[in-house]
Parts: structure tokens; sequence; C-alpha cells
């Protein structure tokens, strides 16, 4: 039997409004079927046309050399073949202890493995290699500014969403930073929150479809590097076996598995802890919580006074932050906590 997607769903795939689809539908652009008064699309036919139009994301990327110096975590690979936008993916990782084998149907994942908390590390690869511009969006307010990394000129934008940053003197703790090399527009520099940098290194660059991917990727936190990523491969997956698309019976009784939500921004106001009078400088706690609010993993953004980071370590584990984001199943967010001792609220 036939599979459809709805007007939304088509639209997503083709990376076009609804509206601009529909009117493709009408005047026979794009091959559709009215039923009741919908707009109904063979998902055989959006692919197709999504690959087309260079947006069928029908790619195979490997990561190796996932190298985390610091902590337990170990070395680990991870691979992502992509067979449609948005629609059918797997991927594989394996990072220390952990390992895992996901299949994502419409989206909706599916584990090889009973599934887990994913290691915080798994997650700040994928940020950093897929999704690093992936919280810009229409309303953004940004402050930019000229920059030199490693003799090279940047711009650097500094991006806000919720509320006006109000002016101060370096970067507010709510504004993402990116930095982009001005003569080749390609980004340098990415930073979720003040204390944690992911630096792209284009030596021996990979190329894909007019786009460019650093081969070596590296996530530096309070100025120690915590994973150094090497990207081996990025190319065109060809006719995959649609197998390897397709959830087992296994898979499938166990539901769908953990859904990885982008980064959000969380603030905390505590009393100073003892022998910190007054207002003392922040702590940003960097987390994972689960979808019971649950801290999963948590580190901090500062070691300059360690009394303060824990205080924050321990006021942030034994506290709870209900997602703001649901899911088909269950979720895993990523969190920047930053915790203001001694403001009152």
């Amino acid at each position: 039997m036939a599979q459809f997607y709805t007007l939304e769903e088509a639209a997503r795939v083709l990376g076009m409004s609804a509206e601009e689809l529909k009117v493709k539908a009408q005047s026979r652009e794009v091959r559709a079927f009215l039923d009741g008064g919908s707009w109904r699309f063979r998902v055989v036919d959006v692919d197709e046309l999504a690959r087309r139009r260079g947006l069928g994301s029908d790619a195979e990327l490997r990561l190796s050399d996932l190298e985390v110096p610091i902590g337990k975590s170990g070395s680990g690979e991870m691979e992502e073949i992509r067979y449609s936008r948005n629609t059918f993916w797997r991927w594989t990782a394996r990072l220390g202890d952990y390992s895992q084998v996901r299949v994502f149907q419409y989206g909706v994942p599916y584990d090889e493995k009973t599934p887990g908390p994913i290691p915080l590390r798994v997650q700040m690869v994928r940020s950093a290699v897929i999704w690093p511009m992936a919280n810009v969006r229409p309303g953004t307010r940004i402050r930019m500014a000229s920059a030199q990394w490693h003799g090279t000129e940047v711009m650097c934008a500094l991006l806000s969403f919720d509320e006006p940053v109000i002016a101060v003197h370096g970067r507010h703790w709510e504004e993402r930073e990116y930095c982009v090399d001005t003569k080749s527009a390609l980004l340098r520099i990415y930073s979720e929150a003040p204390g944690i940098y992911t630096v792209y290194d284009y030596n021996d660059a990979l190329h894909f479809h007019g786009g460019t991917l650093a081969q070596e990727i590296s996530i530096v936190e309070s100025g120690d590097t915590v994973l150094q990523i090497h990207v081996e491969s990025l190319a065109d997956a060809g006719a995959p076996d649609p197998a390897l698309f397709t959830p087992t019976k296994e898979m499938l009784a166990r539901g769908p598995g953990i859904v990885l939500v982008p980064s959000v921004r969380i603030p905390v106001f505590a009393t100073s802890p003892a022998g910190h009078a007054g207002k003392v400088e922040p702590v940003i706690v960097h987390a994972s919580v689960d979808d019971q609010g649950k801290v999963v993993e948590a580190e901090t953004l500062q070691n300059s006074d360690p009394s303060l980071s824990n205080a924050a370590l321990s006021l942030v584990r034994s506290s709870t932050y209900p997602p703001s984001r649901r899911a088909t199943g269950p979720v895993q967010t990523e969190a920047f906590i930053n915790v203001e001792f001694g403001a009152g609220r």
C-alpha cells in the first residue's frame, strides 16, 4: 500500500511553505491527490523530488576518532545515513561503554537496545556537526563585532531570542555566539553559552553538494578540550537497502526511543554559599535533562572557584526541570542552567 504525506509534511520535506506547495499541486508541478478536500502526496514522489532539489539529505556521514580527553568516556565512532529529509534515517553511535543503533521512521526513533539516557557528549557531537545553526530563527536579536582569530579576520554575531539583552561589556549569558571568516564565509567558532566553544578547522575540509564541512572539530569547555571530532567522510548514500531504515519487531515492541531536544536556557536564583557574601559571579551548569525533569548529567563551565562550582552542581542535581517540549516518546534536553547566587527574586 502506498504511503502518503499530508500537505504540511510534504512541505517540510521539500523545504517550502505549505501554501507554496499547494500552488504547485494545483498547477500540477507536483504530483498530488485530493482526498476529502485535503491534499495528499505519495512519499516516494516527494522524496525523489527532494533528492532532485538537493534536499533529500540522502547522505552518509561517518565520524571516527571521537576523542574525549577528559573524563571516562573514552573514544568512539558515529555514523549517520539519511534516506530522505526528516523522514527516514539511521545512526549508530559508540562512546566508551555506550553503544546504540537507532532507526528513524517518519522522524520517530526506535532503538536496537533498551532505550536509556544518551550521553551528553554524543548530543554535543551531533550539535557541533549537524545542528550548529539550528537555533537561528525569525525575530532573533543580533549584536555584531569584528575580531581576529589565529591571524584571520572574523565577524562575530551575538544572538538572543527571548528577551532584549541590556547593553553590557562583553557577552550576556543568554547570547549564542557565531564567528564567521570574512573571506571564506565559513563558520569558525560556535558557542552555545559562555564557557563552551566549538572550533572548526577547515584544513583538508570535506565538500558536499556545494557545502563545506570541517574535518576536524574541537569542543572546548573552560579552556580544556573535552571533545576532539574527526569527520571521516561525507558522501551520497546511493541506493541503500530499505531494510536499514525499517525498525525490527523488537524495536517496535520497545516503543519510541528518546528524542534529543536542542539546548534550552534556564535561570536559577539561589542563596550564596558559606563564605561568599552578597551577589557573586554566576555559574553556568551544562546538563542533560530527561522527560521527567531529572538531571541525567551535569558539569560546570567555570572552574575558577571550585566551591561555587560544587555548590551550583549540587543545587542543579537536586532540582527538576520539566521539559518545555514534548514528542512521541521520551525526550532528553540539553540545558544551560545559569545559577545566580545572592540574587533574590
